[in-house]
């Protein structure tokens, strides 16, 4: 029997328990007016309600005795003091001191380490403050604003779940996307609709060498460099590296003064507030990081000096070990009530199961009680419609730690209202249940009525903060670090290394190798080796077969004047007449003629008129009747795909951002793309000034103002843009050519840009 099992204070819970299991929370809250007042503890800015678990007085009495009998608070006044209680890799545990105060002494070998940290939260500001300034350019001028994050476990979940938490403080004119899986649809997803010149990578690895973050970097820098060319000094411009390797970080390319180090002391699962948060820093900018700090700080401070009976991580972890251990609950639900958490989940789960899940002691020997409870949830009321049925009235006891804010960051209406009722009631639903005889007193049939019973004494916390802030959330998280921490140190294990992620690793660069020689012969298992063989066959199969025929698109650009088709492959475009005369009918014939012998299998057509979903929605004010309702796929004899004229060539322009597509023809076309994702507008009749947009800019316009057209023309860019605010804008149309000069920001677009964009349409460009 282990030294834990062995000990009183264990063996008085163990007692203790055969009298707490019975006992319901519907008789506790009964019999005892002063339960949640007394079970409600408070720090940091959050509001901890323990009282609806499954527990007494006597209870915690008794969970306290156990963390004093096992030496947690020395533990955890050893870990402060950065004594090397890592004790498999020999190290300091100071993720504490990344948020420490810059006056702070912290002390490893013998060497303050505050100073050091310090001067790479400057550095780190520095840089963060140049980006969102616009002052860093990439290779082309241009400034960088977009930012894409390369890294996995620690160095990836962290910062995506504090970007995703802190989203309404974030500089919206930049974009984070954050790359992890070796898989290369999450790359190719993440740079999808960026412009090479307008991004920075941000390569997080401690040892640059990490196979995920590496073979991504490495794909990375392929990238910028297609787009770059043979400017050898583009990855520079375009790359920082979070990491200790300073020799493989310049030999990648990167300058050393664009590489931010940390420590050994701080685990990847702990360093969200080191450099590994460059990428947080650069979104919400350097006061609020440090905001963020200061919220961890409080939490830190409130653990290492706040009596056990009122220090909320001690509880919740004393809480998490009576239920893993006593209750045999194997998992814990975090459910948090707000949107922006919906990544929380994911991160604790690294937090707590890469720290606790553990099978031996400090020593080495096998433990005979159970570690590491399994972190699960997803944001309420999502939850509410998908796995919470199991919780109520499943048969596996299931704690839930509900977390919410009393302030809604983008109040509307009754939404916040609901989304607390609902928190607030599923914590009572949870507890108090409803028996059988209420049940029946509501009408239930007597068939129907064992169905409709809650259990109920089914544990919760309640976690309330007034608003989520960058300092909410890193007191949030410090609480869960701590709680993590106190069950590590009731269970005697190291929380702090992670040699179970090693064996799978090692084995996958053995069986990749065997991939790629696949002559070597196998010795593993016979699934392992007939999984290999299998994958060898197939990648055998692709490599043989020839690339499959590309699509052969017609693209048609239907004008005021001109019907111009474009066959894929064809360097020379045909063209019909157009004008109000033209009927669909008439089109396909003159097409019919035109285009004999050509061969396709998909059809893009631009049109002058609105388009919604693929259909023309009235008849076009330049061309004939009938377009409305016709069938063009019948007509073609294959698929097509019908969007408004601008939308076409905008779709041809776009080169990344928000662009603003104007269409000076004979009337004018407009649309938005933004970051990717086309929005077709219709500007052209909607009321402007004394009539509408196109009438000031049309060719009608243009004939009938002289040069009052080109002001008229300006006049209504500025406007677009003060109410739409892209990045750039594109003119399109026959007109463009009579503009001499254009203002910033504003470039010609070519007709021949809507053939390009007729075949993007097929390409899944946006």
């Amino acid at each position: 029997m282990s030294t834990l099992r062995e000990s009183p204070a264990w063996n008085a819970l163990e007692t203790h328990h055969k009298s707490v299991q019975k006992l319901h929370l519907r008789d506790m809250f009964a019999k005892d007016e002063t339960r949640a007042e007394r079970f409600t503890a408070e720090a940091a800015g959050w509001r901890l309600d323990y009282s609806k678990h499954r527990i007494t007085d006597e209870t915690l009495k008794r969970l306290f005795a156990l963390a004093r009998e096992r030496g947690v608070e020395a533990r955890r006044d050893a870990m402060f003091a950065g004594e090397k209680i890592n004790s498999t890799e020999h190290r300091a545990v100071l993720h504490t001191a990344l948020r420490a105060p810059a006056d702070s002494v912290i002390l490893v070998d013998g060497v303050n380490v505050v100073p050091e940290v310090q001067a790479v939260l400057k550095r780190m500001a520095d840089c963060a403050t140049k980006i969102r300034a616009g002052e860093w350019k990439g290779y082309s001028g241009r400034p960088i604003r977009n930012i894409v994050n390369i890294g996995i476990g620690g160095s990836d979940l962290g910062p995506v779940m504090a970007y995703e938490a802190l989203r309404h403080y974030t500089d919206r004119g930049l974009q984070l996307r954050f790359v992890s899986n070796v898989d290369g649809t999450d790359f190719a997803e993440a740079v999808h609709g960026l412009r090479p010149e307008e991004t920075l990578f941000i390569v997080a690895s401690k040892t640059f060498t990490t196979l995920e973050t590496m073979t991504n970097a490495h794909t990375a820098r392929d990238w910028l460099q297609a787009a770059a060319g043979k400017d050898k000094k583009a990855v520079g411009r375009h790359f920082l590296a979070l990491s200790t390797n300073e020799e493989a970080v310049n030999e990648f390319g990167i300058p050393s003064a664009q590489m931010f180090g940390f420590w050994d002391w701080v685990g990847g699962r702990y360093s969200m507030d080191s450099a590994i948060g460059l990428s947080t820093m650069i979104a919400i900018g350097a006061e609020a990081f440090g905001e963020m700090l200061a919220g961890f700080h409080a939490m830190d401070t409130h653990f290492r000096t706040t009596p056990l009976e009122r220090n909320l991580p001690a509880i919740m972890g004393l809480l998490s070990v009576w239920y893993a251990d006593f209750f045999d609950a194997a998992t814990v639900a975090v459910l948090p009530y707000e949107q922006y958490l919906k990544r929380f989940p994911a991160y604790l789960q690294q937090l707590t199961m890469e720290s606790n899940g553990k099978h031996v002691t400090l020593e080495g020997k096998t433990v005979d009680y159970a570690t590491g409870p399994i972190f699960w949830g997803e944001p309420g009321t999502n939850g509410q419609h998908s796995f919470y049925q199991l919780i109520h009235q499943g048969t596996h006891l299931i704690p839930c730690d509900f977390v919410a804010f009393g302030e809604a960051l983008n109040p509307l209406g009754r939404h916040h209202d609901l989304l607390l009722a609902n928190v607030i009631a599923q914590a009572e639903a949870l507890a108090m249940g409803k028996t059988l005889k209420q049940v029946k007193a509501e009408g239930a049939p007597a068939a129907l009525a064992p169905h409709k019973v809650f259990e109920g004494n089914r544990p919760s916390s309640l976690l309330l903060a007034e608003r989520l802030t960058p300092a909410a959330l890193g007191a949030l998280i410090a609480l869960y670090e701590h709680s993590v921490f106190t069950q590590a140190a009731i269970w005697d294990i190291n929380a702090f290394d992670q040699w179970g992620v090693e064996l799978g690793k090692q084995l996958a660069v053995r069986v990749a190798g065997e991939i790629e020689a696949p002559r070597k012969s196998l010795a593993h298992d016979a699934s392992t080796n007939a999984a290999i063989r299998w994958y060898r066959k197939a990648r055998r199969k692709a490599a043989s077969e020839p690339a499959p025929q590309g699509r052969r698109v017609l693209v048609l650009d239907v004008g005021g004047t001109h019907v111009k088709a474009l066959l894929t492959g064809k360097k020379q475009e045909v063209k019909i007449d157009s004008g109000p005369a033209l009927t669909p009918d008439l089109m396909m014939a003159a097409l019919h003629k035109r285009l004999r012998g050509w061969k396709y299998d998909a059809v893009s057509i631009g049109f002058p008129a609105p388009v919604v979903h693929g259909r023309i929605v009235h008849e076009p004010h330049n061309l004939g009747q009938g377009w409305v309702g016709f069938d063009f796929a019948k007509a073609f004899g294959c698929p097509v795909k019908l969007v408004n004229d601008a939308a076409m060539q905008a779709l041809g322009s776009y080169e990344g951002g928000r662009m603003l597509f104007l269409g000076l023809g004979t009337g004018l076309g407009s649309a938005m793309i933004a970051d990717g994702k086309l929005e077709p507008m219709e500007l052209a009749h909607m009321p402007y000034k004394k009539h509408t947009y196109e009438y000031y800019v049309s060719e009608q316009a243009r004939e009938r103002h002289g040069k009052k057209w080109h002001a008229h023309v300006f006049e209504e860019i500025d406007t677009l843009r003060a109410a739409l605010e892209p990045d750039y804008v594109v003119l399109g149309g026959g007109n463009v050519k009579h503009l001499n000069k254009l203002p910033d920001g504003v470039r010609r677009g070519d007709n021949a840009n809507a053939f390009i964009g007729g075949f993007r349409l097929w390409e899944n460009v946006t």
